[in-house]
């Protein structure tokens, strides 16, 4: 999450058109990469409820499956995004400059999907083996590794000429390439994973519950993702003023979520280790131990950030209309939080379990009707404008938590193991 914030920032040090177009873009990417990680993380699901059932051989196909199935689908993306790349922002509603920065920009980031895709199931996999921390060694060199190339290549560093945006989007390619290579060791020699000849026959077995569950895994998210693509539409309908505000709010808002994210993740392994040991009851405890802490930490969150929104939007942009409108929507997104946290935990817990197609439907159905008819009747009905599509978003995550709960409460999950 740190990573588009510091690329928004290293562009409007260029300019804040050139910051608003890149931005407006990340719906679109997190909405492929979304599908992305839906796959490694159903796959991931499967391969923790085989080691919980203590089926280390099916546990090792799975991984070798999951892994050359994402680096196939990062390279499809690539080539059906790059004829795109020009197209997309206009899509979107960008007019004038902010379409040439996001043109400029996807043209090139789109050559690195493979190593995004490839990144994502590496994460999950050492996640499922505990080894989290080499996943934070490994995305602080990243993150590293990206500010440093985003300085050389907008500044024109040993000779380079300066690149401008294509220069942030060929720095966040080569980060996730430098990403996954260190992924890939730790899995090779720290969990010593090895392919085998019959991995790719078992794999054959495995694969339609891959397919079950991730596909409709990926349903929700990527509805999601669209979702806020629909959005960021209206809000470039308000203006650059409104999308300004949105990119540079969205930043912050985005960090409230990070504690809960990573609980829901951590959650996800444990119910899925859980379930592979058919035992039950002591999932259905973690999830609501995990609901409760996420909750919390999304609301105490969200508040620091609208209190000191006046400050860090500060940091983007010294324009007082932006940076009012962009606290406004920091208090927005105070509503926010606390059902994201619950919706995340939930839905991730059904994939860990294999009933991935609840959310997937009923969370796409009501998205697309309640969610998107409450935030322009907020917006353009009261005329609330980008606070009202904000809270819109707001509505649309209580009314799928609630939903959601009702679901996992019926208990129904516990019949769509792949064990």
């Amino acid at each position: 999450m740190i990573q588009p914030m510091m690329d928004s920032w290293f562009l409007s040090r260029t300019s804040e058109e050139a910051a608003a177009g890149v931005g407006a873009l990340m719906p679109v990417l997190a909405a492929l990469f979304t599908a992305i990680n839906a796959f490694s993380q159903a796959g991931a699901s499967i391969a923790s409820q085989f080691m919980g059932a203590e089926q280390n051989s099916h546990a090792r196909s799975t991984k070798t499956m999951v892994l050359c199935g994402s680096l196939m689908v990062g390279l499809l993306m690539t080539l059906a995004i790059i004829p795109l790349s020009g197209r997309i922002p206009v899509w979107m509603g960008l007019q004038g400059g902010p379409v040439v920065y996001a043109q400029q920009f996807m043209s090139v980031v789109a050559f690195g999907f493979a190593f995004r895709a490839l990144q994502s199931s590496l994460t999950a996999f050492v996640a499922t083996h505990g080894l989290t921390v080499w996943n934070l060694i490994g995305n602080i060199i990243t993150i590293v590794s990206n500010a440093a190339m985003n300085y050389v290549f907008l500044e024109g560093l040993f000779g380079l000429p300066k690149m401008g945006a294509r220069g942030v989007g060929l720095a966040t390619a080569l980060s996730w390439l430098i990403s996954s290579a260190i992924l890939w060791c730790v899995l090779r020699y720290k969990i010593q994973h090895k392919t085998h000849r019959r991995d790719l026959k078992r794999s054959k077995v495995i694969l339609p519950d891959w397919v079950r569950i991730g596909l409709p895994a990926a349903a929700e998210p990527i509805s999601f993702q669209l979702f806020n693509v629909f959005i960021t539409a209206m809000v470039a309908h308000l203006g650059t003023l409104a999308m300004t505000a949105r990119v540079f709010a969205g930043n912050f808002a985005a960090l409230s979520v990070i504690l809960g994210i990573g609980l829901g993740n951590g959650n996800q392994i444990l119910v899925a280790h859980l379930v592979g040991a058919k035992e039950y009851k002591t999932a259905d405890q973690r999830v609501h131990q995990t609901i409760l802490i996420s909750c919390i930490s999304g609301l105490i969150l969200s508040v620091i950030m609208a209190l000191c929104g006046t400050h860090l939007i500060g940091v983007f942009t010294d324009n007082p209309d932006v940076i009012a409108l962009g606290q406004m929507c920091l208090w927005c997104d105070v509503a926010v939080q606390p059902f994201k946290a619950v919706n995340f935990v939930l839905t991730t817990s059904m994939r860990a379990s294999g009933d991935s197609k609840f959310p997937a439907f009923v969370g796409c159905g009501m998205m697309w009707t309640l969610g998107v008819g409450t935030a322009l009747f907020l917006a353009f009905v009261l005329d609330l404008g980008l606070p009202g599509l904000w809270l819109g978003m707001a509505a649309d995550e209580f009314y799928r938590s609630i939903a959601n709960y009702y679901r996992w409460r019926s208990g129904k999950w516990q019949s769509k193991a792949v064990v």
